[in-house]
C-alpha cells in the first residue's frame, strides 16, 4: 500500500508543553574544572594551568549572562490515530524559541516492528546569531541540549521551528509509537529546557489485506438484497427460462422475438439476487513461525489475519453479510454479521486488536465457549487456522455434519510443512536456546499428528485449502454448491 503523504496540521489543544531551565552537566564542569585550573595556577604560579582554565571559565562566565529567561512554547503530538500496515505517521513537534535559544531537538523511543526517518529516532534543528537554521541529525534530547557549539547569541532567532520523526508501522496490531521527548538548549549547550516525555494511546495497525478474488458465489444465499445467485427464481439480473405469460406477470417481461414467432405471449424469468451470510472463524491459539512485517516473513497469525481481512473486504464489496470471531483471544467480542464499508471498518479495528492466547486453563475454557455459539443456517463458514488445534478442528467437522457449509483456510507458513527447518524458523517455535536437533524432531512428530487431525478432518466431509491469494476458495465453493443440490444426510 502506497505511503500516505504528511500533511501539516495545527497542534491540538492542550498539547502544550512546560518546563524550566536548568543547567547541563557541562556547563557544571565547565565551572568547577575551570575556577580549580585557575585556583591551581595562582596558587602553584603554573602558566599552563591558566591557560587550560581561561576558555573554560570564559565560557562559563559568557554562557551564564546569556541565560535563557523566558521559557520557549512547544507543541508535540501524533499525527494519525489509526493506521495501515506499511503506513507512515510522524511526531511532529512545533517549538516557537524566544530569545537566548540556539538548539531545539525531539527523539522518540524506539518500539518494535517500527521504522523511522532519520533511522536514529532523534532530530535536531539548530543555528547560531543572524543565521538561518538548518535541520540535522541529533544523537537524542538529552544530547542536543548539553552539546551545542554554536558561537554567540540570537539562536534560533525568534522564528516558529518544526521537527518531523517518520514513522512507519510495519506489522498489524496495535502500536504504542513513542513517546517522544524534546529539549531546546541555550548559548554553548549550558542551560537546557526539557519538558518531560510526551505519550500517545497505542495506535491501530490494521492489517493490509492480501491479495484476493473469488468468481465463485456463496452457495447458500439466504438475504433480500445482494448479487450473489440464488437457486430460486424472482427478481434479479440472470436468465432462468423463457415460458408462456401467466397472469400477474409484468409486461416489461414479455420476451418479444418468441412471442412473435410463436404467436402467444411469453416472458423471462430470472434468478433472485441475494446476498449471503459469511462468519469468518480466526484461530488464534497458537501463532507458529516467525513475523518480519508485511514485506518479508508471515507466521501463521499473520496470515490468518490478513486473509480474513482480504475475505471480509471481497464479499463486503460484493453486498454480502459478513461476521468475524476470533477463537482464543482475549477481549475479542464476537462481531455479528453485517453489510458496507462501517463493517469492513469494524472488522479491520478487531483484527488490529488480536493477541495470541497464553495457552493457559483460561485460554482453553473460552476457546470452549466461543465454539459454542450457534451458527443460522444458510452461513458459509470459513474457518482460518494452522490446522493444529484439535478442538477448531473438531468443530469444523462437527458444523459440516450439521449441514452448514464450512471451509478450512490453512494458514500454517509453507516453510513450515516439512520437517526441515531453519534455525530461524525453529526459533518461532521454540526459545532461541531451546534450538536443538531434539526440537526439530519434536517438531516432526507433531507434523505427523496434524496430518492424522486433517485426514480425519477431510473424511468428514471438511475441505481444507492452503491459503494461495485470488482463486484460494473457487473450487471449494463450486463443489459445494454442486453438492448442496444433491440429497444428503445430516445430524440434527
Amino acid at each position: 500500500m502506497s505511503q500516505t503523504p504528511l500533511a501539516v496540521p495545527e497542534a491540538p489543544e492542550g498539547s502544550a508543553l512546560s518546563a524550566r531551565w536548568r543547567p547541563t552537566p557541562a556547563h557544571a564542569r565547565a565551572i568547577v574544572v575551570g575556577l580549580l585550573l585557575l585556583g591551581v595556577g595562582a596558587i602553584m604560579r603554573r602558566p599552563d594551568a591558566v591557560a587550560l582554565g581561561t576558555p573554560l571559565a570564559v565560557v562559563a562566565v559568557w554562557s551564564q549572562l546569556r541565560r535563557p529567561t523566558a521559557s520557549p512554547v512547544m507543541h508535540a503530538w501524533l499525527r494519525h490515530s489509526v493506521l495501515r500496515e506499511g503506513q507512515t505517521t510522524a511526531w511532529t513537534a512545533t517549538i516557537e524559541p524566544g530569545p537566548g535559544v540556539e538548539d531545539v531537538g525531539m527523539v522518540v523511543t524506539e518500539t518494535d516492528f517500527t521504522r523511522y526517518t532519520p533511522a536514529s529516532q532523534s532530530v535536531a534543528v539548530g543555528g547560531v546569531a543572524g543565521a538561518g537554521a538548518g535541520a540535522s541529525t541529533g544523537a537524542g534530547a538529552g544530547e542536543v541540549g548539553g552539546g551545542s557549539g554554536a558561537d554567540g547569541g540570537g539562536g534560533v532567532g525568534g522564528a516558529d521551528r518544526q521537527l518531523d520523526i517518520a514513522c512507519q508501522s510495519t506489522r498489524w496490531g496495535l502500536r504504542r509509537l513513542g513517546p517522544a521527548t524534546c529539549a531546546v538548549s541555550g548559548p554553548f549547550g549550558a542551560h537546557v529546557w526539557q519538558p518531560g516525555p510526551v505519550d500517545a494511546p497505542p495506535v491501530p495497525t490494521v492489517p493490509l489485506p492480501e491479495a484476493f478474488s473469488a468468481r465463485s458465489p456463496a452457495p447458500d444465499p439466504d438475504g433480500l438484497v445482494g448479487r450473489s445467485r440464488s437457486r430460486h427464481h424472482g427478481d434479479g439480473s440472470e436468465l432462468a427460462d423463457v415460458r408462456a405469460f401467466r397472469f400477474g406477470d409484468r409486461l416489461r417481461r414479455i420476451h418479444w422475438p418468441v412471442s412473435v414467432r410463436t404467436g402467444e405471449l411469453h416472458v423471462t424469468t430470472t434468478y433472485a439476487d441475494e446476498d449471503s451470510e459469511i462468519l469468518l472463524l480466526v484461530d488464534a491459539m497458537q501463532d507458529l513461525g516467525r513475523s518480519t512485517g508485511f514485506e518479508g516473513e508471515g507466521s501463521s497469525l499473520d496470515n490468518g489475519v490478513r486473509a480474513a481481512a482480504a475475505v471480509a473486504e471481497h464479499y463486503l464489496r460484493a453486498g454480502d453479510r459478513v461476521g468475524l470471531q476470533v477463537l482464543g483471544a482475549h477481549q475479542s467480542p464476537r462481531l455479528a454479521p453485517g453489510l458496507g464499508t462501517n463493517q469492513l471498518r469494524r472488522i479491520l479495528d478487531l483484527l488490529a486488536r488480536v493477541r495470541v492466547a497464553d495457552g493457559g486453563v483460561v485460554d482453553e475454557k473460552r476457546l470452549r465457549g466461543q465454539l459454542l455459539h450457534p451458527v443460522s443456517a444458510g452461513t458459509l463458514v470459513v474457518f482460518l487456522t494452522p490446522a493444529v488445534s484439535v478442538q477448531v478442528l473438531a468443530h469444523a467437522a462437527q458444523l459440516a455434519r450439521r449441514g452448514t457449509s464450512t471451509i478450512v483456510v490453512d494458514t500454517l507458513p509453507r516453510a513450515m510443512t516439512t520437517g526441515d527447518l531453519t534455525d530461524e524458523q525453529l526459533a518461532g517455535l521454540v526459545p532461541e536456546q531451546s534450538v536443538s536437533p531434539s526440537a526439530r524432531l519434536a517438531w516432526r512428530l507433531r507434523l505427523l499428528e496434524r496430518s492424522r487431525e486433517v485426514a480425519r478432518t477431510r473424511l468428514s466431509g471438511v475441505p481444507i485449502v492452503p491459503w494461495v491469494g485470488p482463486g484460494t476458495l473457487d473450487l471449494v465453493m463450486r463443489d459445494i454448491a454442486r453438492q448442496r443440490r444433491s440429497p444428503r444426510v445430516v445430524t440434527r
